[in-house]
């Protein structure tokens, strides 16, 4: 699976949307996903897509570059895993 993309301009990304003239559903198509996806990720219900290149059709359609809307989510796995590591450390000092 590809790395988690966080939306980090939701009024932005909705603005720009009504000014592109972009519909929810027209702009799913277009980033080939669920009209849900985009529904979620402008009402706040979601904070991230699931793949690189949603994120990068929504700004594409949209002529902004990625970095403006979307930041790489980081996993909590690997947040979890040093948070375990962490504590090991602390343990065994």
């Amino acid at each position: 699976m590809g790395t988690r993309m966080k939306l980090v301009a939701r009024d932005s990304l909705d603005e720009r949307m009504g000014r592109k003239g972009w519909s929810n559903r027209r702009l799913a198509k277009y980033a080939e996903c669920a009209p849900g996806t985009i529904d979620n990720l402008l009402s706040g219900r979601t904070v991230s897509v699931n793949k690189a290149r949603t994120a990068e059709l929504i700004c594409e359609a949209l002529d902004v570059p990625l970095d403006v809307y979307f930041v790489p989510e980081i996993s909590s796995s690997a947040g979890q895993s040093v948070q375990r590591s962490e504590k090991r450390e602390k343990v065994s000092a």
